[in-house]
C-alpha cells in the first residue's frame, strides 16, 4: 500500500467525540473532502488518542506508548496504518512497520493503529471501498456548517452504531 494507490483514501483523526449512549467514535476524514468514517472504540483507546491530540502524557507510559517505544527500540518504524475491511459491523486495520528493507503488515483494531499512528507521526489510510461505502458526510443530517467540536458532537448523537 502506497500513498499513490487508488484503492486508498488518505485520512486524518477529525475528532473524537461520543454519540447518544456516550460511546467514544472517532472520526476519520478524508483529506480531500468533508465526509467522515466514524469509528466506535473503546473507552481505553479514546483516552490514548484524546491524550494525544491534545499533547498531554499520563504520568507512566500507556499501551500505545510502550508499543512505540518497543518498535523504534527494535531498530523498526511505523511506516503507515490502515483501515483495510469492515466484516459483522467489525473493522479491521493493519500497521506497516519497516526494519530494514522488510515491511511487515501487523493484524490490528483500528483504535490501536490509529492512536499508534498519532505517536509516530505516520500516515492512515482507509480502503477506499470501505470509506466510500460507510462515510457520513455532515451537511446530509441538516448539521450546520461550522466546523467545532460541537457540532460534530450534535451530529453524532443521532448516528447509531447499527447504521454501518
Amino acid at each position: 500500500m502506497t500513498e499513490g494507490d487508488h484503492g486508498l483514501v488518505r485520512v486524518s483523526v477529525g475528532g473524537l467525540v461520543r454519540d447518544h449512549r456516550e460511546n467514544p467514535v472517532v472520526l476519520l476524514k478524508g483529506t480531500d473532502t468533508d465526509e467522515v468514517l466514524p469509528i466506535w472504540i473503546g473507552q481505553a483507546e479514546a483516552l490514548s488518542i484524546d491524550l494525544q491530540l491534545r499533547g498531554e502524557t499520563f504520568e507512566r507510559p500507556l499501551t500505545h506508548d510502550l508499543l512505540k517505544t518497543a518498535v523504534e527500540s527494535l531498530g523498526a518504524k511505523v511506516v503507515r496504518v490502515a483501515v483495510t475491511d469492515l466484516k459483522d459491523n467489525t473493522f479491521f486495520a493493519k500497521i506497516y512497520i519497516q526494519r530494514g528493507n522488510e515491511v511487515f503488515a501487523i493484524d490490528a483494531r483500528p483504535s490501536d493503529s490509529i492512536a499508534l499512528a498519532i505517536r509516530t507521526h505516520s500516515p492512515i489510510f482507509v480502503a477506499r471501498a470501505v470509506f466510500d461505502a460507510h462515510k457520513q458526510a455532515l451537511e446530509a443530517r441538516d448539521v450546520p456548517p461550522e466546523d467545532s467540536d460541537d457540532t460534530l458532537r450534535k451530529y453524532l448523537r443521532d448516528l447509531d452504531p447499527g447504521e454501518f
